[in-house]
């Protein structure tokens, strides 16, 4: 009895080993008559875990190239302006899985048969046929891309830059002329970035942006994107990298990044560090407002209120429609009048005259700065809020009013 079960056994899994056989012939009896890639793979799903079929080239082989041959059906389509309506998403969604496919099947050919020889059957026509469509990865990630379907932009594109990096491929695309320049795949990567980006894969995105400045992409916006999306990602060490490399093609025009660098610092908590780099940035380009107003904000960091108005005022000088140098200083102009009011006599008529002779200036001051910056950033409120304050400090009620009916609107 227990033999005739292991036997049963046995012949059960002979059947099931052939069912599956079966419907890889099935599915390469579809192919041949140009079924649908969908319909090949509804039929192929059983052999896809099959221990018996999975291992086999043509389990893989088949559903590609169906993929292949549809799409290049759905091609002769469009270029007769015949393609159905969602067309050309399918076919991207074509050339996706015909890449999978392929890529699954070809470890499978060159397996070493029971001599231990490698014969492949498949692998000449697998790369031949990715080859054939090498540039329509590039079109169609374009295509996906401006349908808004970012995640198979970005898929499509991987495969278009990984290629040339394979040494068969590599051969195929060089003889046949359409190996690309570094440019080119420096432009896709970028655009692969954003695709990444807007597919809310901000790791992606970061790592297609870095592959792309590899290649030599230097767009200044290159080194915009990516330091913000390395700060989306607390990526800090990346985003001091990208600034430190910006700075010489594009820190003349874009301080940012030299705030960028001393951010870092400043974060660390080393204050050397950072108070060097923007001091040696200020020396040797003394007329950059913005590097006066980091240089200021480590000031205040460091707790020394009377050289951070310092340099918010040279900033100011430097440019006085910057309204971030306006709102900084008027800013220190106020703490500076608090300051002064904490050291105010107790005596009534001692503290009126303290009050006239050395708070009242201070406060002038800050209102017209104040109020400078307002007028070249009215979305800032707390430039209100401090006016609100400076106004009460003076009872001037006529402003005070003033203010408060602007924090209304």
């Amino acid at each position: 009895m227990k033999k005739f079960c292991l036997l049963a056994l046995a012949v059960a899994s002979c059947i099931g080993a052939t069912a599956q056989e079966s419907l890889v012939k099935e599915a390469e009896r579809a192919m041949k008559n140009n079924e649908k890639t969908s319909k090949i793979i509804e039929i192929l799903t059983p052999a896809f875990t099959n221990p018996e079929t999975a291992g086999q080239v043509n389990t893989w082989y088949i559903p590609g190239k169906a993929a292949y041959a549809e799409y290049d059906h759905m091609l002769g389509l469009l270029q007769f302006n015949k393609l159905p309506e969602g067309g050309q998403k399918t076919m991207g969604e074509l050339l996706l899985q015909g890449y999978d496919y392929f890529s699954k099947a070809l470890p499978l050919d060159s397996v070493p048969d029971a001599k231990g020889k490698i014969k492949p059957k498949k692998s000449k026509d697998i790369y031949n046929t990715i080859a054939g469509h090498y540039n329509d990865y590039i079109n169609f990630g374009g295509e996906l891309y401006n349908m808004g379907d970012f995640k198979a932009a970005c898929d499509t594109w991987e495969i278009y830059l990984d290629l040339p990096s394979n040494p068969e491929m590599a051969k195929i695309l060089k003889s046949n002329g359409t190996m690309p320049a570094d440019s080119t795949l420096a432009l896709v990567a970028y655009n692969q970035a954003l695709a990444a980006w807007n597919a809310e894969d901000l790791n992606k995105s970061l790592s297609s942006f870095l592959r792309a400045k590899d290649l030599g992409y230097n767009n200044k916006k290159l080194y915009d994107y990516s330091i913000s999306v390395a700060k989306m990602i607390n990526a800090n060490d990346t985003v001091l990298a990208i600034a430190q490399e910006a700075i010489p093609l594009y820190g003349q025009e874009e301080p940012a990044y030299m705030s960028e660098v001393v951010n870092y610092y400043l974060q660390a908590k080393d204050y050397d560090k950072a108070f060097g780099i923007i001091n040696d940035a200020i020396a040797q380009n003394p007329n950059n407002a913005q590097y006066y107003i980091v240089q200021g904000v480590l000031y205040e960091n460091t707790d020394d209120k009377a050289k951070a108005k310092d340099s918010y005022e040279n900033a100011v000088r430097l440019d006085a429609k910057n309204a971030q140098a306006a709102y900084y200083y008027g800013r220190m102009l106020g703490a500076e009048a608090y300051d002064l009011l904490d050291k105010a006599p107790n005596n009534q008529a001692e503290y009126d005259a303290y009050f006239a002779e050395k708070v009242t200036p201070v406060l002038k001051e800050a209102a017209q700065v104040l109020e400078g910056a307002y007028t070249l950033d009215a979305d800032n409120s707390d430039i209100l809020r401090l006016l609100e304050s400076v106004y009460y400090q003076l009872n001037d009620e006529n402003m005070l009013n003033d203010v408060r009916k602007r924090m209304t609107l």
